[in-house]
C-alpha cells in the first residue's frame, strides 16, 4: 500500500470499503475525512475516486497542500 510521507507508520491499519450507499446514491470516504458524492452508481464513484487521487498526487508533486478541508468538499466537476 502506498503511504504519504505524513502518514503515521506505527499504527495498525484496517481495510474497509470506502464506498457506501445512502438510499440509491453512492458515496466514498477519503483519507482527508471528506465524503464525496452523491453518484448514481458505484462505478461512477470509483471513477471519481480515480480523478480525486490524481488531483492529490498532482498537487503533492508540486509541493502544494490539499485545498480541501474536512467538511469543505470544494468543487471539482
Amino acid at each position: 500500500m502506498n503511504r504519504r510521507k505524513e502518514d503515521v507508520t506505527t499504527c495498525n491499519r484496517f481495510r474497509s470499503d470506502r464506498f457506501f450507499t445512502e438510499g440509491s446514491q453512492w458515496y466514498y470516504a477519503t483519507r482527508e475525512n471528506t465524503i464525496e458524492g452523491p453518484f448514481e452508481s458505484r462505478e461512477e464513484a470509483e471513477n471519481d475516486l480515480t480523478f480525486y487521487l490524481r488531483d492529490i498526487q498532482a498537487k503533492e508533486s508540486f509541493g502544494l497542500k490539499l485545498a480541501r478541508a474536512p467538511g469543505n468538499p470544494g468543487i471539482r466537476r
